[in-house]
This record gives C-alpha cells, structure tokens and sequence, in this order.
C-alpha cells in the first residue's frame, strides 16, 4: 500500500515503479509518475478535492503481447477503483502508457474476446479474489480463464453452470436466439448467459470444409491475439445432460444433425464434443431492436471488429451479421469460426469489370475464382447491413472495401510489420 499525499503525490508512484523494476530501466520515471498521478486526479476528480489517498497492487506484474501492466485499486477517503498501470517498452526504455480507472475499461482488458495474461502468480485463488474486488460482476471461471489457468477456468465455468442448471430444475435448454448456422447447432439455457454449440454433420451449401476443418479453426483461434474481438471458445467433452431437460425440438435436431457427437445414453445425452462460449446478443437481432443512434454504433463498431481483426493477420471470412454479437457495454465482437484464416493467406483482388452486357447481368462470376480469392469491393453484398447503415459504413471504413489496402496490409505482415491495437481507447492513453 502506497500512500498518496496531497502536496506530491508523484512521489509515491515514483516509489510504487520503482519497486516493479526491469531489466530495461524507464525512460524517465519521475515523468511517468507525475503522468499517473496527473491522470488518477482528473478521472476521480467527482471523488472530492484530494480524491487518491492511496493505491495497493498486486505484486505480480501481468504480461499480454506487447505490455506489462501493474493491477490493482486506488482508494479515495470513502470509496475505492480499480487501477491498471499499463507499461510499454520501446526503444529509449519502459514508459507508462495508460492508466484505467473505471470498471468498464478493466472488464475490457480482463474480457473474454482477449488472450489469457502470463502472470507468474504465487497464490492464485487470493488474485482471483483481489480481481473480484475490483470487477464484482465477472464471473469467477472467466477470471481463472484470462489469468491463463484454462483448466481450471473450464472447471469453475462446468460446477457453476449445472449448480444452476439443477436449481432451476424446470427450465428447459432450447435453440439459441439468432439465424440457424449452416455448420453449428447452438443451444442455451435461457436464464444462465452460455450457448454450447455443437458442429453438424453436414454443412449445407456452399460451405465445404470438413468436421476437422472446424475443429481446427477453433484450434487456431485459441492461439491467436484475440484483440478483444474474437469470443473465447472453450471445448467440451463428454458433457451428460437429463434427456427430458431438452425442448423435443432441440433434441430431436441434434439426434438427426449432430449424430457424431450427440449419443442418447438411457435418460441421459452425451455430448462427446461441444464448443461454449459466452452468450452475446447477434448483431443482426441488436440492430432490429436499438435505436437509431445505438444502431448506427453498433455498425461502426462492426466495421472497427472487421479491421482490428485485419490488422492483426486475421480475416473472418463470413462478415454476415448473424455471425457477431455484441456485448452489454456495446462492443461487437465475432464468435463464428468455419471459415476464419489469415490475411496472408487470402488472395485479395479488384472484381473484374464486365466486358459485355451479358457478364454485367450474369448471376454468377464470370471469370475463374479461386478458393482463396477475396473481393473487398463486394463485401457490402455480405455484410447485410441496412443501406443507410451500409452507406455510414462504407464512408467511414473505406479502405475495408479496397483491395489494395488488404494487399498493403499483407506487405507489411510478410516484412514482419504489425499494427499495434492497444486494448484501451485512444483517450485513456498518456500522451
């Protein structure tokens, strides 16, 4: 615990970095105290005239890409806030280059659409209590989860949900809200905030990957920055549920659709594989239900999902709405994996103008297109986004729709440039 005085309150950051030292030392740490205290005081302005009277952090420093940050609480005379100190090492040394204060933007960070931390913790349990201190209304398997204890977080997340499954002993697991998936049956418990999605065993045109595709795919995101974008998926296996729990609807598709990993055992289903995510509300069904204004957000951000995905080696293949969801702060994030790749691996092109009246109206390209072939200039035709929406979109996320910045952004990837995307806002950055 680090007390803050009212006359120099740099001084106790520049003791609290002081005791977080790295081989690399800061730039100019006396600085990057001063920028700390100089942002706790105007954020927690509303908390009085001396708002920060103290700050304790965990001693573990959390590592995730490309920063270090230092978690934990700032205590004004009544009340206290979480505190994230987040470092950035770059040429001239360590510096201090954000610092969160609101519950919102630490949920952000510790969010299921991101990687699990390295953090080197003596006693996890005691950080999982310290965070939910700090974020009471993350649920304790998704903080075991980002703190990278994934096996342990799978096991939190299974107790806690057939605990309520078992209390509310009438409610039946039914058919996720949202458009039916050509690869997936979804299905949830309405009143607990999980879908458990299982891959068919034929997928309907024009999909034509294999069961292991998607098994791969789902493999491959679980590896990659998810940039607070991609919904974490945890596998399932051999999960066993009561038989008459099932809407007959539901059961009835997964016995006749999902036949090589459903398997009715007595009064039981035995499900040998099955991915569960966190339940968001489908993009498409959100921008029938807001508001103008809430829609029109919605749709950038959709757009700003498809392009920090883009700028860090990841395309998601199918953009269609249905396919993104958005979380109750208003963030879209994509968890539908079938035919997500690599940027690098994509073959981005110009769509061919038509040479004669009948190729403007044909139905069909008509030229060869290969497997990999992609055409920015047509992603409108999939997106499916309402035309004001679309217009909105394409006026401000131009470049999704050109060629040539995909192909500038594969140039980079292969000189080994990436696009940093930090998980705060621009604003909460120290300048």
């Amino acid at each position: 615990m680090y007390a803050v005085s009212e006359n120099r309150p740099a001084e106790a950051f520049s003791r609290l970095l002081g005791d977080y030292a790295f081989d690399v030392p800061y730039r100019h740490q006396l600085r990057c105290a001063a920028a700390i205290a100089v942002r706790l005081q105007d954020d927690l302005a509303h908390w009085g005239a001396h708002p920060v009277r103290a700050i304790e952090l965990l001693e573990t420093v959390f590592y995730r890409e490309r920063r270090a940050y230092l978690v934990g609480r700032v205590f004004g005379e009544h009340r206290f806030s979480p505190c994230v100190i987040a470092l950035v090492n770059e040429d001239d040394g360590i510096r201090v280059e954000a610092v969160l204060s609101r519950r919102r933007d630490v949920a952000h960070l510790f969010g299921v659409s991101r990687s699990y931390f390295q953090a080197d913790l003596p006693t996890v349990a005691d950080a999982v209590v310290f965070l939910r201190s700090i974020l009471p209304g993350k649920p304790v398997d998704e903080i075991y989860t980002v703190l990278g204890r994934a096996k342990q977080g799978k096991t939190e997340r299974y107790r806690t949900f057939f605990s309520h499954f078992q209390q509310h002993h009438n409610e039946l697991l039914v058919h996720a809200e949202g458009t039916p998936g050509m690869v997936m049956s979804v299905f949830t418990l309405p009143s607990y905030p999980l879908v458990f999605k299982l891959i068919r065993d034929r997928f309907a045109w024009p999909k034509t990957m294999s069961r292991q595709d998607v098994e791969d795919k789902y493999a491959l995101v679980f590896n990659l920055d998810r940039i607070g974008r991609l919904l974490d998926a945890q596998p399932y296996r051999h999960l066993r549920f009561p038989r008459q729990r099932f809407a007959p609807a539901l059961l009835q598709e997964l016995v006749d659709e999902c036949s090589q990993s459903v398997h009715i055992d007595g009064d039981e289903v035995e499900i040998a594989l099955c991915y569960v995510q966190r339940r968001f509300r489908p993009l498409n069904l959100y921008l029938r239900e807001q508001g103008a204004d809430a829609a029109r957000a919605a749709a950038l951000d959709y757009a700003q999902a498809i392009r920090d995905m883009a700028c860090n080696n990841i395309f998601p293949g199918d953009m269609l709405l249905k396919n993104f969801g958005v979380s109750r702060h208003g963030r879209a994030v994509f968890y539908d994996y079938d035919e997500l790749c690599l940027v690098t691996d994509c073959n981005f092109r110009a769509w061919p103008a038509p040479r004669n009246h009948e190729e403007a109206l044909a139905s069909e390209p008509w030229f060869h297109v290969a497997a990999n072939d992609v055409f920015p200039e047509r992603f409108p035709l999939f997106m499916g986004l309402p035309k004001a929406l679309q217009e909105l979109v394409a006026e401000t996320h131009r470049d999704l729709f050109d060629p040539a910045w995909w192909q500038g952004l594969q140039a980079r990837f292969r000189r080994g440039e990436f696009p940093d995307t930090p998980p705060y806002p621009r604003a909460l950055r120290i300048a």
